[in-house]
């Protein structure tokens, strides 16, 4: 019988699974074999080690949420809107795999700079620039503060907090009135 050769998609493919159900610290090279089916030596061939494999499981999860945010791209009246609810919806619905991406050691910014480059997704910031009626700077800014408020409420839902939609997106929208203020903008009075 020919050996089976397993690829790197498949492995990492594998480890995501796992992390979206029992969380990054389950994950070892015997679990991630076991869920893809091969030995462990195919995972050393492919990455090395465990922290080749978990770097390279952290790019493989970012890629598979920029799916998810572009599934969700209409969720909300505009990109901005539609990009800050999938960010929520990712903490409420996959509590553990938003934990190994924002809150684990494998996110690695120093600085909020670095956390904006991050996470910061095309063509929002050029949204924020027409919602508030700011300039590239300002919005930017705003983009910034956004990111961090949004995020916490993420965490709170990560953890567990069962805060309704509507009462979420009311905060996000006063959270928007007064940071575009702050930076000089002029918003829209209503949702």
């Amino acid at each position: 019988m020919p050996a089976q050769r397993f690829d790197r998609e498949s492995v990492l493919d594998a480890a995501l699974g796992l992390v979206r159900e029992r969380g990054y610290d389950a994950l070892s090279t015997r679990a991630v074999a076991e869920r893809a089916g091969c030995s462990v030596q195919p995972i050393y061939s492919l990455f090395g080690d465990m922290e080749g494999l978990m770097q390279a499981l952290y790019e493989h999860a970012r890629a598979w949420v920029t799916a998810f945010n572009e599934e969700h791209a209409g969720d909300g009246e505009n990109l901005f809107e539609s990009n800050g609810l999938a960010h929520l919806r990712l903490a409420r619905e996959e509590p553990l795999l938003f934990a190994f991406l924002y809150l684990s050691p494998y996110l690695d910014t120093r600085n909020l700079d670095e956390l904006y480059r991050s996470v910061s997704q095309p063509g929002v910031e050029e949204c924020i620039m027409e919602l508030g009626h700011l300039d590239a700077a300002a919005a930017h800014e705003l983009y910034l503060n956004m990111i961090v408020y949004t995020h916490g409420l993420a965490v709170m839902l990560c953890a567990g907090a069962d805060i309704p939609d509507d009462e979420l997106a009311d905060r996000v929208f006063i959270a928007f009135q007064a940071f575009a203020i702050a930076v000089g903008g002029s918003p829209k009075e209503s949702r």
